[in-house]
């Protein structure tokens, strides 16, 4: 197991807007009526839980097509859930292979999410994020199977959702919806389906909601990496030059992604990356400067927000723990 302990920038916002406040009282009503934030389960004989912490698993590159990787990820998340209490699921995207998903009452999403997903611990709100294989099919398919699913909180292309971690502590994560920043899926619009997708207001989106942040903890979550070292795709130079910037102008606490199928911890410029794209298969990594942590391997993130620092635990299909890494305040 590879451990590894670094410094946040502490960061504050006060800017606030009548836009932000409508987006994003959306995503806290789901929480507060889900009983998601400020939940206390009671922890199992043996085990204490931190009441005062937000529990999440991230996933991506998940969809496996029912794959036996994909199938044995799932009971991995599923002791992990049942360990950590966990309060929802985040996806990195890539939530249908191939091409996609046809539509909202296509078969896969039973044989493909819910009879995989399965377990008593991972029936609990999970917020997704699109990749480029979602934009193959049908991505109002996905947005539009949240009226048949209970868990299913996919409400927008992006969106922001807030988690209480205590009385006076909150946990910001933003979706963002990478593949229309990419210029080779605008150029093969009659595969990837992008075209009509306004980068440039979403950049904007983004700034706005930062700029009027008071959560102690921010994280991004998008499918397209910003920095990751691996042969497969690597460092994405259109998410470079429009969204780093606005990450680092506001002190974002950490960025995580998928799309090249690694477990990885890349730490540039002061900023925290990880590329969770272990859901169903698995390649090569490369080694670099930049990596604090990397390895081929099928797995999930499983992260606990607390006051004062963020957890982020990196677990194999055989629930071994591959990396460890916090950030303090």
């Amino acid at each position: 197991m590879h451990d590894a302990t670094l410094s946040g920038v502490a960061s504050r916002f006060y800017q606030s807007t009548r836009k932000i406040i409508t987006v994003r009282s959306k995503f806290f009503f789901f929480f507060v009526i889900g009983a998601v934030i400020g939940l206390a389960a009671s922890p199992a004989v043996g085990q204490e839980i931190d009441s005062s912490s937000a529990r999440f698993l991230i996933l991506g590159d998940w969809g496996g097509f029912a794959s036996e990787n994909q199938k044995a990820v799932s009971v991995a998340m599923a002791r992990e859930a049942q360990k950590s209490k966990i309060q929802f699921v985040v996806t990195a995207g890539d939530n249908y292979h191939g091409d996609g998903i046809a539509s909202a009452t296509d078969t896969r999403w039973k044989t493909e999410f819910e009879d995989i997903y399965s377990d008593p611990s991972l029936q609990v709100p999970w917020y997704p994020t699109f990749g480029n294989h979602d934009y193959r099919g049908s991505a109002e398919a996905e947005l539009e199977y949240s009226k048949y699913s209970k868990r299913w909180k996919f409400y927008a292309r992006y969106y922001a959702q807030e988690a209480k971690i205590d009385d006076s502590t909150k946990l910001l994560i933003v979706h963002l919806d990478t593949p229309p920043f990419i210029n080779e899926y605008r150029q093969r619009d009659e595969q990837y389906h992008v075209a009509g997708q306004d980068v440039a207001r979403q950049i904007r989106w983004l700034d706005s909601l930062l700029s009027a942040s008071d959560d102690r903890w921010v994280i991004v979550v998008g499918h397209h990496p910003i920095y990751s070292a691996a042969p497969k795709h690597g460092n994405t130079p259109e998410l470079i030059s429009d969204v780093l910037p606005i990450l680092a102008r506001h002190h974002v606490s950490a960025y995580i992604c998928g799309h090249d199928h690694v477990m990885q911890h890349l730490f540039h410029d002061r900023m925290n990356f990880f590329v969770c794209g272990g859901g169903a298969e698995h390649r090569e990594v490369n080694e670099r400067d930049d990596v604090v942590f990397g390895k081929g391997s099928l797995g999930f993130l499983s992260i606990a927000a607390y006051r004062d620092s963020l957890t982020f635990r990196m677990i194999d299909e055989k629930n071994t723990l591959l990396h460890r890494s916090t950030i303090k305040k």
